[in-house]
């Protein structure tokens, strides 16, 4: 593929030519978009508010690839680029705006290059600096919607934090091993700090790099996170939502996500009124002194020495009904974890939690929700009941 045809520098970054300076759409625009046009509650002034639509992808890695690609397909007139890195051999797998011939340079120009093929008219504002504390109220308000595609849980409570500020709906995306979750914010109806009030330690989180990731993964999240992103320009989607996805099983569950009065960014009484650097370190003030005994994760075998123990730890079970039907571990407490928000009360605070689910994605989730709402001593079961049956008890079957 031959990159940054008709490339020219404007100020803040790169930009072309519209194919269609005035407000309609040509005769070259209708036959591109001709299938999207077709679609009920597309037609063509819904293809017309995509033109004039301004998206700010955040973070041009595995999530904000494929996204990027269909929203520039979609005819999304202006995509802004944030992204501070440059172009490393390990993204390639799944950083799919990128390719051997634009390694070293920076990602943001790489995904112009790369767009471009996809809709010469499209506008590329390019932001090398990436989302910062001193820049997210500049910038934010500048789009109509943020897609957050960042692999830093800093970047994604500013993402949100801004855009409840800027009353802006926002698409979070994030992928763990083979499982994915998109988050879409509407505004006033929830924002990330509805789920995760308190930014976790960046050194008790593990990373894509230190856990694993499926390329192809991102590329099944990255597509719902543009989709989202699509009913959200449309006015089609009218509340938040949480999806859930689990390419292991191939499926997907979609989550309600209500506002939390109590949220310190979009509550009753919110305590982030501003953008103040000083939130958004990389790595969060230390955790309760009693969490070194309760890491994050554990593994089965360690799991199941805790349990055998004269106090044994309450073990949660976060898989759905008919998963649960088929095997289990014995004493363990099946809330699935879409009910998990509502059924906080069942766990218990002074106790030892463990969390477990098939492979160990939804409940290392469910660990991090937890542990943001104040349960200190609770870990997430490595491998999940999966790696029960291989490592512990073979007679939990396998499925």
């Amino acid at each position: 593929m031959s990159r940054g045809r008709g490339l020219t520098w404007q100020g803040v970054g790169l930009s072309f030519t519209p194919m269609s300076p005035g407000g309609g759409l040509n005769e070259h625009e209708r036959s591109l978009y001709s299938r999207q046009i077709r679609l009920p509650g597309v037609g063509e002034s819904g293809q017309l508010r995509l033109k004039a639509a301004k998206v700010l992808i955040v973070g041009a890695g595995g999530l904000g690839s494929p996204a990027a690609l269909y929203l520039a397909a979609a005819g999304v007139g202006t995509i802004g680029v944030a992204d501070p890195d440059k172009v490393e051999l390990t993204n390639l797998h799944r950083q799919i705006l990128h390719g051997f011939d634009t390694l070293g340079l920076p990602k943001t120009v790489s995904a112009a290059e790369a767009l471009s093929e996809l809709n010469p008219g499209l506008i590329l504002p390019l932001h090398p600096d990436g989302l910062t504390a001193g820049n997210a109220m500049d910038l934010v308000p500048r789009y109509d919607l943020v897609l957050d595609g960042a692999d830093n849980f800093a970047t994604r409570f500013l993402a949100s934090d801004a855009a409840v500020l800027a009353g802006r709906p926002l698409v979070h995306g994030s992928v763990l091993r083979s499982e994915g979750q998109v988050i879409s914010l509407v505004p006033g109806a929830g924002c990330y700090r509805c789920l995760y009030p308190v930014m976790p330690d960046a050194s008790q989180v593990p990373t894509c790099s230190e856990a694993g990731v499926l390329g192809a993964v991102c590329g099944i999240v990255g597509s719902w996170m543009a989709s989202e992103a699509v009913s959200l320009l449309l006015g089609a989607r009218k509340a938040s939502r949480v999806l859930q996805i689990d390419a292991e099983r191939g499926l997907c569950r979609p989550l309600a996500l209500q506002r939390d009065d109590r949220c310190p960014c979009c509550g009753n009484t919110p305590s982030i009124r501003s953008i103040s650097p000083e939130t958004y370190r990389p790595v969060c003030a230390s955790p309760p002194s009693s969490m070194p005994d309760h890491p994050l994760e554990i593994s089965v075998k360690e799991a199941a020495a805790a349990l055998a123990a004269p106090t044994p730890p309450v073990l949660i079970d976060v898989r759905e009904p008919d998963e649960h039907a088929i095997c289990r571990i014995p004493g363990a407490r099946l809330i699935p974890m879409g009910q998990v928000p509502a059924r906080l009360a069942e766990i218990p605070r002074d106790a030892v939690v463990l969390v477990h689910c098939h492979h160990g994605g939804r409940s290392l989730r469910v660990t991090q929700f937890l542990r943001a709402k104040g349960f200190a001593s609770v870990s997430n079961v490595k491998g999940g009941i999966d790696a029960w049956s291989r490592e512990i008890d073979a007679a939990v079957p396998r499925y």
